[in-house]
């Protein structure tokens, strides 16, 4: 593919001859720029792994205005470099070859409720939510289930997703007990607690676009602050609580800073390709979570100055419960905080200096230097 595919095409067009390829939730997503190189995450990462995982080949121009195909035989250790230590550091990306599946039918769970009661009460209702998904997780994650869950101080919006060629039972059988909890309670009115089943992914897409143009039109200003969440927090009863403890203090927290704010738990992690050959450089945190938490806050219009530095400082900090229960782990570079200061061992993890040392072999005069990727040198540069 060129490097200038979008998500929606590629998507519809690999569709017609049976074939599925693991991309992204938004169809206008390019597929070879920072989605393609830094990870990579969609509805297939539980079932294929990242986009990185599946990737097989790239052309690109490196910065001496050499034209080389790489991959794990040629130039492989650039090809280790931009199979996860992001885009537009090392080279220039102009066309890639992608690991294709068979297509698989698109399963769906969805639950929509909003919280009733004082904010007392409705803070109580979200706890215990958050506390039903976590204790699930990491049997929806051995079932290969998906999706991603927007949670608010006063109402949530589920959505689980399995690919799997079968009529909806497997998916239907893994949430069974969360289904009932969610639909026997009598603090939040349920708007939607329901299954449906799409022949392709092209079909599923009927759903998942506009629902993407809902909660991301174009236009918006927007600020994101995001961790990794491991597997060994879902295991006991007190790390569940402090889990969830921790990601309710940034769902409040972030409502105190803007009007217009979600969290979203995405639990759409490359449980079924830990790469123990290290064949991509993607951040090794991503192999043992099972969570993605990312905490979002949009406006439409200018913010002054003042309240814009309130929110960008508040919301680094309220990463803080979620760093502390996560020494050494990461937070995904495509969906971060602009602002964070340990960057390197956050983005990138162990990989740094190898990626360093790549960064400055083939691209020793800095061309494709951008902000606090591989090799950046600070504000100045």
């Amino acid at each position: 593919m060129g490097a200038g595919v979008v998500g929606g095409d590629a998507y519809r067009f690999f569709n017609l001859h049976g074939m599925d390829i693991t991309g992204g939730y938004e169809e206008s997503v390019g597929m070879a720029g920072g989605f393609g190189q830094g990870g990579g995450v969609g509805v297939f990462t539980t079932t294929y792994g990242l986009m990185v995982d599946n990737a097989v080949e790239f052309e690109v121009v490196t910065a001496d205005g050499q034209i080389r195909v790489i991959n794990e035989c040629n130039d492989a250790e650039l090809f280790w470099a931009m199979r996860g230590g992001g885009g537009g550091t090392y080279a220039v990306l102009t066309k890639f070859r992608v690991q294709l599946h068979p297509s698989l039918p698109i399963h769906t769970y969805n639950f929509v409720a909003n919280f009733t009661g004082d904010p007392a009460t409705q803070s109580q209702t979200l706890r215990e939510i958050l506390t039903a998904h976590a204790k699930n997780q990491i049997e929806w994650s051995a079932q290969l289930v998906t999706g991603s869950v927007d949670y608010y101080p006063e109402r949530v919006s589920f959505g689980a997703v399995l690919p799997y060629g079968d009529d909806g039972s497997k998916l239907k059988s893994a949430t069974a007990a969360f289904f009932q909890f969610v639909n026997n309670r009598t603090d939040m009115t349920v708007v939607e607690n329901s299954y449906a089943s799409y022949a392709t992914y092209t079909d599923y897409l009927s759903l998942s676009a506009p629902d993407a143009r809902a909660t991301e039109p174009a236009g918006i200003f927007s600020l994101l602050a995001s961790r990794l969440m491991p597997r060994d927090l879902f295991a006991t009863p007190e790390t569940v609580d402090s889990l969830v403890e921790a990601v309710v203090y940034g769902i409040e927290k972030a409502r105190t800073l803007l009007a217009l704010t979600a969290t979203q738990v995405v639990f759409e992690t490359p449980v079924s390709s830990p790469d123990s050959d290290q064949m991509t450089s993607a951040l090794p945190a991503w192999r043992s979570a099972l969570w993605h938490v990312i905490h979002v806050g949009e406006w439409v219009k200018p913010l002054a100055p003042t309240t814009l530095e309130n929110a960008t400082a508040g919301f680094l900090q309220m990463l803080d419960p979620l760093k502390k229960l996560s020494p050494g782990g990461g937070a995904y570079l495509l969906e971060a905080h602009y602002g964070e200061p340990d960057w390197q061992e956050t983005f990138f993890g162990a990989n740094y200096n190898r990626l360093l040392e790549i960064k400055n072999r083939y691209d020793p005069t800095h061309m494709f230097d951008c902000w606090k990727c591989v090799g950046w040198r600070g504000e100045q540069e």
